[in-house]
């Protein structure tokens, strides 16, 4: 495997050294935006040096435990540990990283309580990197994470990325000490500090054409057959969601839906091609197929004899001009999220679509080239019931009398997981330790029913349950949360060692659960 257009600078060159950390395994890293966008940006200051390190293969919790050396976490470029950055900068996406987090820090010998490293940084004993973070996880609630972090980069990064390291450089070159540089990034819309409890807005950069579309772009090429994304190049298209789905994330936390113009995004496509080396385009966005241009743009790539992926299409808008688009495309799969097998259901989410239009497009779909068809469905969504259920068995049954074989059918079901600040966000009913064996139960339900009708298997209901359980007490949770995670860590990072968290801080996950469900919300933006 080797990585194209990798940026190695000398570090006598450099004033500030950033190490920008995806916090789980290299494929997954290397097949993120928010890593691709941010390596470009930082790279670009010729003074400035932007390294990526990614969690290794095969850890063990905590890292006191792990005897693997502490060599594996060296970054990409340079070989360099995390501990000899000036800034190590997470990019957080999901809850299930929070573990992998603390284990990086941890291996890296950097103390994991935030209040410890300012003692050094006030006293200047030693000069441990300064611990930042960003992405959706955060932006929707940085305070389970806040014991540890120094701050927080709340919403787009774009429109503050410059201002802070200005204000870091005069803190490092000690114009200014640690205090002076807290008190004046305080006053930097969108970055939260727990240490001063400031009160910050959400950036947004209004205008997605002012963020430009890395031209040589990250990309890694293995002789491996289980490619995903690695060797794609990125453009993204639009942020945000114009249809607002209660339970989505982007839809309030990425709002107001932006577009990026058509001109930029066809710029950015002859750019790629011409710097680049890739046979496929992954377009980036929560709707792409909102994009006014959007039968344009693939067909702008068709033409360049490109093809391209997209996430998944909203099902309104999948058309028999569509269709043949992505046949010329040589799509072998559509993804479509219905997330429930009742209409009643799914249009109390927001997505106003008939299981009658559902049979129309799959209909069209099987008429098609296009053979496979992915679904996404959620359980345990508020105000459920068994029988909507098993109302997502009859739907999968009526599309399979379409014609569709079991292995063209893909089934992905999640537990619904809330996000805080979203119409559902104190929806955890299903979560309270009473409740836990009805949503298993809704699991294995499915998986029996669908095993004879599409490709769908869950390796364990319970373990799914239980680490859903997890990422929603993450997703809702307050400061407490933030020692309750360590504690978690410490005794292992495993369901056995967050019931003993529990124990020794005397802390009641259900009690925090209906406190929630009573309205109580510890961040808001």
């Amino acid at each position: 495997m080797y990585e194209e257009s990798v940026i190695i600078k000398d570090w006598r060159n450099v004033d500030l050294s950033f190490g920008l950390i995806y916090p789980n395994n290299y494929k997954l890293g290397i097949s993120s935006y928010s890593i691709r966008l941010l390596y470009h940006l930082i790279n670009s200051n010729e003074r400035y040096v932007c390294e990526r390190i990614y969690l290794p293969e095969k850890i063990k919790f905590p890292a006191s435990k792990d005897l693997s050396p502490i060599d594996r976490l060296r970054s990409i470029e340079n070989k360099v540990l995390p501990k000899d950055f000036d800034i190590l900068g997470f990019s957080v996406h999901y809850e299930n990283d929070y573990r992998n987090i603390l284990w990086i820090l941890d291996k890296s010998q950097i103390p994991l309580d935030a209040k410890k490293r300012h003692d050094s940084y006030f006293r200047n004993v030693i000069n441990y990197p300064l611990i930042i973070g960003g992405g959706p996880s955060v932006t929707s609630n940085p305070l389970p994470l806040s014991k540890v972090f120094d701050l927080f980069f709340i919403g787009d990064a774009e429109p503050n990325l410059n201002i802070f390291f200005d204000v870091f450089m005069d803190y490092k070159l000690k114009k200014i000490n640690f205090q002076a540089f807290l008190d004046r990034v305080k006053n930097i819309e969108g970055i939260f500090i727990p240490a001063l409890d400031n009160k910050t807005n959400r950036a947004v950069l209004k205008n997605l054409d002012e963020s430009p579309t890395p031209q040589f772009q990250l990309l890694a090429k293995n002789d491996n057959n289980n490619k995903i994304f690695e060797e794609n190049y990125f453009i993204e298209v639009n942020r945000g969601c114009p249809y607002q789905c209660k339970f989505c994330l982007s839809s309030f936390h990425n709002s107001p839906f932006r577009n990026k113009s058509y001109e930029e995004i066809i710029k950015n496509i002859e750019e790629g091609i011409k710097y680049s080396n890739f046979r496929k385009i992954s377009l980036i966005g929560s709707c792409i197929s909102s994009h006014p241009k959007f039968v344009e743009i693939c067909e702008f790539i068709n033409n360049k004899g490109k093809n391209f992926s997209i996430p998944s299409i909203r099902l309104e808008h999948i058309t028999p001009k569509i269709i043949k688009i992505f046949e010329k495309n040589d799509s072998k799969t559509i993804t479509i999220a219905p997330e429930t097998g009742t209409e009643s259901l799914r249009y109390d989410l927001g997505k106003k679509i008939s299981n009658e239009k559902i049979l129309q497009v799959l209909n069209q779909i099987k008429e098609s080239k296009i053979k496979k068809v992915k679904f996404y469905f959620l359980v345990g969504l508020p105000n459920e019931t068994d029988d909507d259920v098993l109302e997502i068995i009859n739907l999968l049954k009526s599309i399979k009398k379409i014609g569709f074989t079991r292995n063209e059918l893909k089934v992905n079901v999640n537990p619904f997981v809330p996000k805080l600040n979203t119409p559902y966000g104190n929806k955890c009913h299903f979560y309270l330790s009473n409740n836990l064996s009805d949503l298993k139960l809704k699991l294995k339900t499915l998986e029996v029913a669908l095993k004879n009708i599409t490709s769908i298997k869950f390796k364990n209901p319970k373990n799914i349950v239980n680490n859903a359980r997890l990422q929603a007490l993450i997703s809702l949770g307050d400061r407490n949360i933030s020692e309750l995670l360590l504690q978690y860590y410490f005794n292992g990072a495993n369901m056995g060692s967050l019931r003993r968290a529990e124990k020794d801080l005397n802390f009641s996950i259900d009690n925090y659960f209906q406190k929630v469900q009573d309205g109580y919300k510890p961040w808001i933006i």
